[in-house]
């Protein structure tokens, strides 16, 4: 049986805990990250440390443009609402995303 401790980091997830408006956290696991029209962005998908949990829910993809860092130097997140904007950037995902699991074959 392989040891946790083992695990390359690379196989490891990277988990970010954003926080909305009405104060509620939200896990997320971060699948890519990249540059669109001088925007950063990241593509997110919601984490749950159950994975039965996971298996039940929808596996949505959701776009946020990096903003600015906040009062505390944290960095900011918006979703990407604009029509226009969304098709462009998931367009650029999904061939990042795609390449990736060429390369993984």
């Amino acid at each position: 049986m392989p040891d946790n401790k083992n695990i390359s980091e690379d196989m490891m997830a990277d988990i970010i805990t954003l926080v909305d408006e009405e104060n509620v956290e939200h896990a997320f696991e971060i699948l890519d990250h990249f540059e669109y029209k001088d925007n950063a962005y990241v593509a997110l998908v919601p984490y749950f440390e159950d994975p039965e949990q996971a298996l039940k829910e929808d596996p949505t993809v959701i776009f946020f443009r990096v903003g600015p860092e906040d009062e505390e130097g944290l960095e900011t997140f918006d979703i990407v609402e604009d029509d226009e904007e969304y098709y462009a950037i998931s367009g650029i995902f999904e061939e990042r995303y795609n390449k990736m699991l060429e390369e993984l074959e």
